[in-house]
Parts: C-alpha cells; sequence; structure tokens
C-alpha cells in the first residue's frame, strides 16, 4: 500500500509539473528593451510587407561604394607594396632584379607580401576580406612595374637609382606583362 500512494503521488506531482506554471510569472531573461520591443516591431512589419507584395524573404546583397573603395584601396597597397620591396632589395643588397629568375620573383613577392602586411596594418584594413585583391595588386605590378619604368625613367631614377633604372630599360621591353620572364606583348 505504501508504494502504491508514493506512486500515486509522483504521478500527480509529473501531472502537475506538465500542466506548466500556474502563476503568470513571466519567464527569466532580460528585460525587453525600447530597442528590443522596436527592432520586433520592425520585423512583424517586414515580414507582413514581404508576405502581402510576395518580396524574396532576404534582400539580395549589393556592394557598397565603401566595399568597392576598400578592394581599390588594398589593391592599391599591393602595388606600393611590391613597388617598395623592389625598392628596398635593390637598396639593401645593390644588386639589380634579374625579373627572369625565378628566385628572385619568389624573393620579391615574399618581400612585397611582408610589406603589404606592414601597410595593411598601418591603414587598419581589415586582413582576410581584402587579402585578394593585395594580392592581385602585388601581382599586377610584379608583372607591369617595368613599363612604368619605361614610361617615367626620370622619377625612378630619382626614386632608385640611374643604375637599375638603366638596367631595368635593358632587359625588359617596353608595353609587356613580364610573367615568369617571359615578356607578352600587350
Amino acid at each position: 500500500m505504501g508504494m502504491d500512494r508514493q506512486r500515486q503521488e509522483f504521478l500527480d506531482r509529473i501531472g502537475r509539473l506538465s500542466q506548466g506554471p500556474q502563476t503568470a510569472v513571466p519567464p527569466a531573461g532580460p528585460a525587453p528593451t525600447q530597442r528590443m520591443l522596436r527592432n520586433r516591431h520592425l520585423s512583424q512589419m517586414l515580414a507582413r510587407h514581404r508576405a502581402e507584395t510576395g518580396a524574396p524573404s532576404a534582400p539580395v546583397p549589393r556592394r557598397t561604394l565603401t566595399q568597392v573603395l576598400s578592394c581599390l584601396v588594398a589593391f592599391g597597397i599591393g602595388v606600393l607594396a611590391a613597388f617598395l620591396a623592389r625598392a628596398l632589395r635593390y637598396q639593401l643588397s645593390g644588386v639589380p632584379v634579374q625579373f627572369g629568375a625565378a628566385p628572385d620573383l619568389a624573393l620579391d613577392t615574399i618581400f612585397a607580401i611582408a610589406v603589404a602586411f606592414l601597410l595593411r596594418e598601418a591603414v587598419s584594413l581589415s586582413a582576410v576580406k581584402r587579402m585578394g585583391a593585395q594580392l592581385a595588386g602585388i601581382l599586377f605590378a610584379m608583372m607591369t612595374l617595368h613599363n612604368a619604368v619605361h614610361a617615367m625613367p626620370d622619377l625612378f631614377s630619382r626614386l632608385l637609382s640611374l643604375g637599375w633604372v638603366a638596367h631595368v630599360v635593358a632587359t625588359t621591353a617596353p608595353h609587356t606583362l613580364l610573367i615568369l620572364g617571359q615578356s607578352y606583348r600587350l
């Protein structure tokens, strides 16, 4: 008999608990702020509008002007990094870059990536999101920097040296892409 009474009390307790709370106590958690209430109201209005007009539930993302400009800035930082890498390498070693040698190209690219990292930190550019644009700028500059030297030898001789400019002009052709030592006419 004692077991039956305990079993019945247990089942009664389970029944009461399964009915839920008998009082109107709100669930625990932070009180809704004005911002939360406004956002909930706006979400309901937006859902109602989409249901009435048949608009898609999620808008198509578009690039904003700042996103496009940040990609262009990242590309420019890549170009600047490649130029600074070549200039610093020349100033440190005193030997002009051999554009056709694979080790020179690899060294310049690694040096340019390091310079791009420093420049990116200096201007607080988002590292991961714009890294592709920076790499594209570095590769673009590696392939076309000699064209700028052919177009503006006086400026580059003031920035670097006459010997470096003479070496670049003598070893490369203008209006070409330089890819792994091979020139391709534009």
